[in-house]
């Protein structure tokens, strides 16, 4: 489907069976002057297609929405993608904002300051010679931080994206189980796959079963089951 027939399409309060709110429109602004807020707004299709995420340079924050985040102690709340969702643009989505974190933090580690490089000692070499990032380890002074929607929040950027890699990698190899499956009301399979344990990562996916499906057959695990 066309990028612009989906966004017109897609309605996440449809998704949820609820009344999509409406709001008087506001006034006209008056720009007087342009400012730079110092925010950067990163497109991250995936969760839904109109899904963005956006960064404060002075605060090095990363805001994400509802791309992902880890479950709550109470509501154990997933990760949930609607029928329009795809899994295979938010895996890609997802690395972007792995990359850009990845580049935040090494910057900050090299920035100047009285003329010593900050964080400059605690910075490290991989060793791989395919790999020639700069691995900022969690105790420097200065790193990416990432808030969620629902219940995560402030976060490392670093630290939480990784861990969401090795999770959904997981799950698209068949390794997490389903524990839950239910026909949505618009018609659609869905499954929920969640670890089990005490030792379980702290996330879990919830999107119709046909999503997985493409997921699946995309990065070559089309032969995954539960």
């Amino acid at each position: 489907m066309h990028a612009a027939t989906l966004l017109d399409n897609f309605d996440f309060d449809a998704f949820l069976n609820n009344t999509t709110p409406s709001y008087p429109p506001p006034l006209p602004a008056q720009i007087v002057k342009k400012t730079d807020l110092g925010i950067t707004i990163i497109q991250t299709p995936g969760h839904t297609p109109d899904e963005l995420a956006w960064y404060d340079h002075d605060e090095m924050h990363l805001y994400v929405g509802d791309s992902f985040y880890r479950e709550g102690d109470e509501d154990e709340m997933p990760i949930i993608f609607p029928r329009y969702g795809n899994l295979i643009e938010w895996v890609f989505a997802m690395q972007k904002l792995a990359v850009f974190v990845r580049t935040e933090n090494a910057r900050a580690a090299a920035i100047v300051d009285d003329g010593h490089a900050e964080g400059k000692d605690e910075t490290e070499s991989s060793g791989d010679e395919e790999d020639d990032w700069v691995h900022v380890p969690a105790s420097s002074t200065r790193r990416v931080k990432i808030s969620c929607a629902h219940q995560t929040y402030s976060v490392d950027g670093a630290e939480i994206l990784a861990e969401l890699e090795s999770f959904s990698f997981r799950v698209f190899k068949g390794d997490v189980p389903v524990v839950e499956t239910k026909k949505w009301h618009d018609g659609e399979i869905y499954d929920l796959w969640r670890e089990k344990g005490e030792k379980r990562t702290p996330m879990s996916i919830f999107c119709a079963r046909r999503l997985m499906e493409d997921a699946r057959r995309f990065f070559g695990h089309a032969e995954s089951s539960e």
